[in-house]
């Protein structure tokens, strides 16, 4: 069977470092989105309730449920997350120095 030229299969697509951040971002909105959604039934809770807990738009709430947020902001997703009694937590990157330990020596 001939392939068509630069056909890549895809095992050669996921060694691609964008091809992998996209899967990543997406599989990122769909947790939150899940998330979201389990929480809000869990609670009995509709889109506007929500949002007006959390004081954010319908709108933002919407985005979230359907993964598809573009430029939500920390502060908002942290409001919502936090009325739900969760919270964001970052990974540490390997090689770089902790938060306290940089702002020591940004003084």
């Amino acid at each position: 069977m001939n392939k068509p030229k630069g056909y890549l299969s895809p095992r050669e697509r996921a060694r691609d470092s964008e091809v992998r951040r996209r899967v990543d971002e997406r599989k990122r909105e769909i947790y939150l989105s899940t998330l979201i959604m389990e929480e809000m039934e869990k609670r009995g809770l509709t889109v506007r309730q929500l949002a007006k807990c959390a004081n954010v738009s319908p709108s933002t709430i919407q985005s979230l449920r359907s993964g598809e947020a573009e430029n939500i902001g920390l502060g908002k997703l942290d409001q919502i997350l936090s009325f739900m009694g969760r919270t964001i937590s970052f990974p540490t990157i390997k090689g770089q120095r902790s938060a306290s330990s940089a702002l020591r020596a940004c003084r």
